[in-house]
């Protein structure tokens, strides 16, 4: 099927950039670590309860993280798309990035609508449930079908950001007119990526019954993993779709 087709191409894009992945993700990876689990290796208590300055500069941190987050994505986009060197500071790096964040934005915005839709839905649904004396198995089917949605539609709009990190003229327009027709594959694609958000807690609480700070890092590295993985998959999508590359 196509869509694991281009999951496993976006993971070998990741394995065959390896060097590449390690040099952009170096600095924002240790970033995020001590974001995520910085104060339970240095406070032993997890995020939540920090508070006062800790907190401040935890909210510093998890700021910074985000940002090199974004650049190390530009970068990397840029790097597989155009064979630019693996960099995070290059020329016009600055431009580059404030028009990803921008698009960033406009998916967001776009999202937003899908959302409160969906929360109305549930709402209903779930008010329903309650006063016929319960919560139904099906209520539980329906949001995973509420959610397999969102997440494909949400794919679909990401597809545009490595069209933003090169510069092209219309990004979205580009990246939804080559996806038309292809909502089965960005379906399977979001029940892969749900389920594996499914799954990620139940691994990390077994972690946790042997050691707490043992999940917590496992946590945060399962989490960056996944954002790599994510950033590949969206590269893949504008190559194959909109470039027309060919999959490994």
């Amino acid at each position: 099927m196509l869509a694991f087709r281009l999951l496993r191409h976006a993971l070998w894009q990741l394995w065959g950039n390896r060097v590449a992945t390690l040099r952009l993700s170096l600095v924002p990876g240790l970033v995020w670590l001590a974001f995520g689990a910085g104060p339970m290796l240095v406070f032993g208590e997890p995020q939540l309860r920090v508070a006062g300055d800790d907190a401040a500069v935890l909210v510093a941190v998890g700021l910074l993280a985000m940002v090199l987050y974004v650049v190390m994505a530009v970068a990397w986009h840029r790097h597989v798309l155009l064979d630019e060197p693996a960099r995070l500071r290059a020329a016009g790096r600055g431009r580059q990035v404030l028009g990803y964040l921008g698009r960033v934005l406009l998916i967001m915005l776009a999202l937003v609508p899908a959302l409160i839709g969906a929360i109305l839905l549930m709402h209903l649904l779930v008010t329903i449930a309650i006063q016929s004396g319960g919560l139904p198995i099906w209520l539980q089917a329906i949001a995973s079908v509420v959610g397999v949605v969102l997440t494909a539609l949400m794919l679909r709009l990401l597809t545009a950001l490595p069209g933003a990190s090169v510069r092209h003229p219309r990004p979205f327009g580009a990246a939804w007119a080559a996806t038309k027709g292809r909502v089965p594959t960005f379906l399977l694609l979001a029940v892969v990526v749900v389920v594996g958000q499914t799954l990620l807690p139940h691994a990390i609480s077994i972690v946790a019954t042997m050691s707490i700070t043992l999940a917590v890092l496992l946590q945060v590295l399962l989490s960056w993993l996944g954002a790599l993985i994510m950033l590949s998959l969206i590269t893949t999508l504008w190559g194959h779709f909109v470039e027309g590359r060919a999959l490994r």
